[in-house]
């Protein structure tokens, strides 16, 4: 029986470390994380185009997005058209799906394309970072390595990096792209622009709520800190409220003795004065 009520006294300390470890407001916030960044994918709108000569599957793109470079096999083609001989325009087609059916026709170069296909990898690793830093957030385990990442944040922190490189990158291939749509614009005298659209945005503030993340372990270690000085502090006081002090019996001094044989300090002491009625 004694055994038993160990074993469940233990369980029941673990329990309670555990919950203490789980931080749902940190978990909410990664999960807003992933759904944002997920949605910035899916979304077509990434740049928005203007008065240049991009083309989407023959007819003219007003927007671009990144879901046409998820394809594995999609190919680039800078190549010439002409007629009866004589080169008209040089051309940069990008074929996307799994034939040449569907194409992006000068709006984007080679270059372009690398690197917004490393943009789709840094979000892929941005929603598997903080898919890891849920699911710490939710369980809360209590292994010493474990602890130390989900208590610092250390997902999300590189979530903000990942976000902070994905700006920089869609500012590069906004440059690119626009210096394409001014080779390519169909009227010369045309203003040509490209902007930012709703995806970027999105990215930006996921980005944002990683920030938010970070912030709410952090102040949660603070709590802890906090916390667990105040119940030191706290057990510490009862514990001196309980102790009552030594049980050791005081010695009792003896009264002096008024024999002949009685010792010097007994005998020095001076005899009362006279009693006068």
């Amino acid at each position: 029986m004694p055994t038993h009520r160990r074993h469940r006294h233990h369980h029941h300390r673990r329990q309670r470390l555990k919950s203490r470890e789980r931080n749902f407001l940190a978990a909410i916030g990664s999960m807003i994380v992933i759904v944002t960044l997920s949605t910035a994918l899916a979304e077509p709108r990434w740049f928005s185009l203007h008065g240049g000569g991009c083309k989407k599957d023959g007819e003219v793109a007003n927007h671009l997005g990144i879901s046409e470079f998820f394809y594995m096999f999609g190919k680039f083609q800078d190549g010439a058209t002409t007629d009866k001989g004589n080169i008209l325009a040089k051309e940069n087609i990008y074929y996307y799906g799994s034939g040449t059916t569907h194409k992006l026709l000068d709006c984007v170069t080679l270059q372009a394309v690398k690197v917004i296909k490393a943009i789709i990898a840094l979000c892929f690793m941005g929603i598997l970072c903080s898919l890891f830093a849920f699911i710490l957030d939710l369980l809360g385990p209590n292994a010493r390595l474990l602890k130390f990442i989900r208590r610092h944040g250390v997902l999300n922190i590189i979530t903000v990096f990942l976000c902070v490189t994905v700006s920089g990158f869609c500012y590069w291939v906004a440059v690119m792209v626009e210096d394409l749509q001014k080779r390519t614009k169909i009227h010369k005298g045309s203003k040509v622009s490209v902007k930012f659209d709703v995806s970027f945005y999105l990215m930006a503030g996921a980005g944002a709520m990683s920030v938010i993340t970070v912030a709410c372990n952090l102040l949660c270690i603070r709590w802890y800190i906090t916390n667990g000085s105040r119940r030191s502090r706290h057990r510490d006081t009862r514990l001196l409220d309980d102790y009552d002090g030594p049980d050791i019996p005081l010695p009792i001094p003896s009264p002096p003795h008024s024999q002949e044989g009685s010792s010097t300090a007994g005998t020095n002491i001076p005899p009362p004065p006279a009693y006068e009625p």
